[in-house]
């Protein structure tokens, strides 16, 4: 009985952790598209003009992240997503949830996260997926928790049972902020860019909604579960 219940408990967290990286990917590959129209279509304006200006930017940027040295990798895919996390989802996102409701909290932290960002489409991109983001943080802990108490797991041979909230969401975010801008580099590169804008602002715009119908079902799953442990 023990042995099964060890393996369930891994069957459960390896399904959390593929969610999350899936999640991860559906949320650059869409942005990427979008991203990538957004730049065509700016670039097409005249080039004094800010859109033009703004699209030649974030090209540059770009070439540049994709050609740093193998060994600058970390502080793009490990050191910043860590730092940013901490800031903006265990601190602002966390400290806000305590003054405001949390859609409110999560907006406001999003558009933090957003402004932090240098460029122009960075900012609005930032912004979109900051909000999945802190979805992830506030209610995938609930998930977690509810589903123990209903399952009836009482003991504390679960360590990440003992962690608090806060930590075990920003565990999560930190995994899906890696996966983003890990498959930003290495994997946006790979997507077929010689589409046309309108199709590319299809895909793009289907698979956000694909992220952000995750985020409704996280926010459907957490009240669920709260209901049944009742």
């Amino acid at each position: 009985m023990e042995t099964r219940t060890k393996h369930r408990r891994a069957l459960i967290t390896a399904l959390n952790i593929f969610s999350i990286i899936l999640l991860g990917l559906v949320l650059q590959i869409g942005g990427a598209y979008l991203v990538n129209a957004a730049v065509n279509i700016m670039g097409a304006y005249d080039e004094a003009s800010y859109a033009a200006s703004a699209a030649l930017q974030y090209s540059d940027f770009m070439s540049y992240i994709r050609t740093i040295e193998p060994k600058q990798f970390a502080n793009v895919i490990f050191v910043a997503p860590l730092v940013e996390e901490i800031i903006f989802r265990l601190i602002f996102l966390r400290a806000g949830s305590m003054v405001f409701p949390f859609w409110a909290a999560n907006l406001i932290q999003a558009a933090l996260f957003g402004l932090y960002h240098t460029l122009t489409i960075q900012k609005v991109y930032g912004f979109a997926i900051g909000i999945v983001i802190g979805c992830v943080f506030y209610y995938c802990p609930l998930i977690y928790r509810n589903y123990r108490e209903a399952a009836g797991y009482r003991d504390n041979a679960d360590t990440i049972s003992n962690l608090p909230n806060s930590l075990i969401g920003v565990a999560a975010t930190f995994l899906l902020h890696v996966v983003i801008n890990a498959a930003g580099i290495f994997v946006a590169p790979l997507m077929p860019a010689d589409i046309s804008n309108t199709l590319q602002i299809i895909i793009g715009s289907v698979f956000m909604l694909i992220a952000y119908a995750a985020s409704y079902v996280l926010y459907y799953s957490s009240k669920k579960e709260m209901t049944d442990a009742r």
